[in-house]
């Protein structure tokens, strides 16, 4: 059930000797945390109050209490803070104002890893109130046992769950399935939040144009939630991955879409293939998420695939895998993987899809919060020399079936120049820093959970583990496209070093002097030009990445560091 309200209402009285600022919170678009005696609110059009130093009094209506402001605001903004009082207890709270939703959740029992359990559940933000019923457990392994917990929602038009309905948050699919995100060991409770956007940017389903509204992973939005009249802080407020979310083919009496989680090691890395057990709806780290276990459990073509990729012959791979897996999908994730360092997201926290039968199957990430230097714990994990492979990866590897790994770098390469690029990636962390921090809602995280500072230091390593990380790609991927050039290319000139900073050399038996050169960076754009005066050229102007310098009719690849 949604209500639509009127969220805010200002009302000045005694114009002519006095003003008083009354404002008019509605309910649910306001949290209050008693034990803390904490109050996170909505406000509809802050900039209204950007001057309320003329007023001798402010009350604020939260609901059916009123509050007064212990000292008169200059304005009222996101980032401050208020100290107010309840007119009726004289308890002082300190109060802010959000830009993000808030999530009011309220439950009689004790929430279970399962079955949902009824409860309350509010959501407000600038265009709509939700109000209904829940069924809700908890969500996650280990994570279970940190004190911000992680919830499975599904939304109820009765109290026992008989009758499910949907709902939309914003941009956001409507679906009656939904998960709270806690984020509780993401040190700056961005990573995962940017990851999940940035797959959504970087990757489309080869399938798009039969299905528009297909989506190629989960997207998400920020929401502060309380719980039983608690702060629980700021949640990612997330899409479930599902049939539904990319649209593959129901089962009619024959399997078409398919749908596996991992959620352990085994075959899920392809590194083993054990026999199943169709009566069993996981195995060997997958765990069978459709068809439903109400039309049909078999492991047959999820295996065949497996024992495909495993033990088949060089050859049939090279012939044969990209009608089995789709290349496309492949090489994103293999770039997305080793662009976020993601260490749980090789097999586990990761699903496999097919479309239709007959198709290729495909990669959906899943659960990103450890990834961009840190690990699943929430450790810093300084670790931006290596690359993360499993099972399939390393096979596509070593024998680089149709040449994919020329493909791979240039499409490293072409990212490089818009959404994986230094400042892009960086602005991305740095925005959704300083907004969470401008806005207090670190302050807010803080207050209730004290195992992370939320500091400019954290965003500071972030930042310098991506600049490493990302030269250290540069290289690798740069590494693959020399192996192709040198394998194809007759040289006739040496040049040196091979990563360059400053100056690059040439050794040739024609000579060096009075050659014409040109320079292009690795869209084709042609950033140099001129004629050597000795053995040397000058690369110190260019920016990092990789150039191709073509002398008497050779090219050559470099790597500017």
């Amino acid at each position: 059930m949604k209500i639509y309200l009127l969220l805010l209402s200002i009302i000045c009285t005694g114009m002519c000797n006095s003003q008083v600022l009354s404002i008019n919170i509605s309910e649910n678009n306001f949290g209050v945390d008693e034990s803390k005696s904490l109050i996170v609110s909505r406000i509809d059009d802050i900039n209204n109050y950007a001057n309320t130093s003329g007023y001798v009094e402010v009350v604020i209506t939260l609901g059916l209490d009123d509050y007064t402001f212990n000292s008169i605001p200059n304005s009222l903004e996101y980032s401050n803070s208020y100290l107010i009082t309840n007119t009726d207890t004289s308890n002082q709270y300190t109060l802010y104002f959000t830009p993000l939703p808030i999530v009011s959740i309220n439950s009689n029992t004790t929430i279970p890893d399962e079955p949902k359990v009824l409860a309350s559940f509010t959501y407000a933000d600038e265009e709509q109130i939700v109000v209904s019923n829940i069924g809700i457990e908890l969500r996650g392994g280990f994570s279970q046992s940190y004190p911000k917990k992680t919830y499975d929602l599904e939304f109820w038009d009765d109290e026992t769950g008989n009758e499910t309905n949907n709902e939309q948050f914003k941009e956001l699919r409507s679906d009656d399935d939904w998960i709270l995100d806690a984020l509780y060991n993401e040190p700056l409770r961005i990573r995962s939040h940017i990851a999940h956007k940035l797959w959504l940017d970087m990757h489309t389903p080869y399938y798009i144009d039969d299905e528009s509204k297909a989506k190629s992973g989960a997207d998400v939005n920020y929401v502060e939630m309380f719980l039983n009249g608690k702060y629980n802080g700021l949640y990612n407020l997330s899409e479930q991955i599902d049939r539904k979310q990319l649209k593959l083919k129901s089962y009619k009496d024959e399997i078409r879409g398919e749908l596996y989680k991992g959620i352990s090691w085994g075959a899920s890395t392809f590194t083993s293939v054990p026999n199943y057990d169709n009566d069993n709806r996981e195995w060997s780290g997958y765990e069978y998420k459709y068809p439903k276990e109400d039309e049909i459990t078999n492991w047959s073509n999820l295996y065949n695939l497996t024992n495909f990729v495993i033990n088949s012959s060089d050859i049939d791979f090279t012939n044969s895998i990209w009608t089995r897996f789709d290349e496309g999908n492949y090489i994103d994730y293999f770039l997305f993987l080793n662009l976020l360092r993601a260490t749980d997201n090789t097999g586990k926290n990761i699903y496999v899809a097919k479309y239709k039968a007959d198709e290729p199957y495909f990669y959906v990430p899943w659960d990103l919060d450890g990834c961009f230097g840190t690990i699943w714990n929430g450790t810093n994990k300084n670790i931006t020399d290596d690359i993360l492979k499993n099972g399939f990866i390393n096979r596509v590897i070593n024998i680089n079936p149709n040449n994919v790994s020329a493909t791979i770098a240039n499409k490293w390469f072409s990212y490089r120049n818009n959404i994986f690029s230094n400042e892009s990636l960086s602005n991305l962390f740095s925005e959704k820093y300083n907004f969470l921090n401008t806005n207090k809602i670190y302050e807010r995280e803080a207050l209730v959970y004290t195992n992370y500072t939320f500091d400019n230091e954290n965003l500071s390593y972030l930042l310098t583990w991506l600049e490493n990380r990302l030269e250290y790609l540069d290289t690798y991927f740069g590494n693959l496209l020399s192996n192709e050039e040198e394998s194809s290319i007759s040289k006739t000139h040496t040049i040196y070093p091979n990563p360059a900073t400053d100056l690059i050399y040439i050794k040739s038996t024609n000579g060096t002097v009075g050659k014409s050169y040109k320079i292009y960076n690795n869209i084709g754009q042609l950033v140099i030009e001129n004629v050597t005066h000795n053995n040397s050229i000058s690369v110190q102007n260019l920016k990092k990445g990789i150039y191709f310098i073509n002398i008497e009719n050779s090219t050559y690849k470099l790597l500017k560091k």
